[in-house]
Parts: structure tokens; C-alpha cells; sequence
């Protein structure tokens, strides 16, 4: 029923919890905001279905604020002795304290930590490069080689997800919104959105304002 069974005191406490107790029983759903639990439930179930691991992906997580960080995520399926799929157990690693002692996240730890404070604002692979001592040729290929993914697609997803949070404020408007996050407009934010979303920003805000 993908509701978790057990989890170290890292993980209880990254998802905003005290004690292991806290936690059992629950699902994606009742922990993470509801554009990533889908996608977690997604991958859960798909792995228990093919049985195929999934290694080392990087993909957003949130942590206990709610703020998002990037993870190295791995997840493997678990059998009874008949051989049958009977849960799957999962790792998380934080690139964000990672990048600090292995490469190559430690050449790329700067740029991350620049995107973060500045993505609502326009960022150039120049720049990054530049940041990370770099060409922009190496600082390309680095990039994609570790994050599987494109610098700007690594921001526009970050924004995304940034926006997921404040559509459930329904402090501003949409398209206040989407200038403020760095899109050009309204537009803009809602092709980007309904890309990672699969849906567009009014029906998510109007879905979980209920």
C-alpha cells in the first residue's frame, strides 16, 4: 500500500519528525508536498511492479522546512524467500553536504549554491562556469554528467517547485507569481508547469485549496 514500515533517525528527522514511531504507517501523501509524492508513488510502484532498481538518480527532495535539496536516491526491491517482491528499501544522500568532500559535486558546489539564492533571477552557464572555475564547455558536460540534466532545465525545475509552495499561499496572483519566480510571463510559468506538474497552475492551486 506504499505506507513506510521503518526509517533511520536521518530520514525521520529530514521529513520533520522526532521519533521512528511518527512515521510508520505513512504514505508520501501525508508527508511531502503533492507534487512529489505523486511522482515518489509513481517510482514505488513501478519498482514493485518490473522489480527494477532504480541507482544513484538525482532528484529534488524536501527537507523539513519544506525547502527543496538535491539527493543522490537509490531504491531496490525486497523478496520473501519465494522469490516475490514484498516492499523495497530506499537511500538518500544530500549532494548539498556531499559536494563539500567528493567530486565531481565539489567542483559544481558553488554554481548550486548561486542557483539557489538566485533563481528567480536570470542566470547564465557563463556565469555558473565562471563560478565554478570552469569553461562553459566543462562546466556543460560536468553538469549534465551529474544531475542528468541541463543547468537551466535544473533551474526551471527548482522554480517549479518553488512555485508548488507558494500556489497554496493564494497570496498573489498567477501571474505575480510567475514574474516574481523569473519567468517572462504568465505564459511562460504555466507551458513550464503543466511540463513537470502535468497539470496547469490554477487547477493544482484550485485541487489543494479545497
Amino acid at each position: 500500500n506504499a505506507r513506510l514500515i521503518m526509517g533511520n533517525k536521518l530520514f525521520v528527522h529530514h521529513c520533520g519528525f522526532r521519533e521512528e514511531e511518527e512515521i510508520i504507517g505513512l504514505s508520501d501523501d501525508d508527508i511531502f508536498p503533492p507534487e512529489l509524492a505523486e511522482q515518489y508513488k509513481n517510482d514505488d510502484i513501478k519498482l514493485l511492479s518490473t522489480g527494477a532498481a532504480k541507482n544513484n538518480i538525482i532528484e529534488l527532495f524536501p527537507n523539513y522546512l519544506g525547502d527543496p535539496t538535491w539527493f543522490s536516491t537509490t531504491k531496490i526491491p525486497l523478496f520473501n524467500q519465494e522469490g516475490k517482491i514484498i516492499g523495497l528499501c530506499g537511500t538518500c544522500q544530500s549532494l548539498d553536504e556531499s559536494s563539500q568532500f567528493v567530486r565531481p559535486y565539489k567542483e559544481l558546489a558553488k554554481a548550486l549554491d548561486y542557483i539557489k539564492e538566485n533563481y528567480h533571477k536570470k542566470i547564465t552557464e557563463e556565469h555558473l562556469a565562471q563560478i565554478s572555475c570552469l569553461s562553459v564547455r566543462q562546466f556543460e558536460r560536468r553538469f549534465k554528467d551529474t544531475f542528468k540534466t541541463t543547468s537551466h532545465q535544473y533551474i526551471i525545475k527548482l522554480r517549479i517547485l518553488k512555485s508548488c509552495k507558494q500556489l497554496l499561499k493564494a497570496n498573489k496572483s498567477i501571474s505575480e507569481l510567475a514574474l516574481d519566480l523569473g519567468f517572462y510571463d504568465q505564459s511562460a510559468f504555466t507551458k513550464a508547469f503543466k511540463k513537470y506538474v502535468k497539470t496547469t497552475p490554477l487547477k493544482y492551486q484550485k485541487k489543494h485549496l479545497k
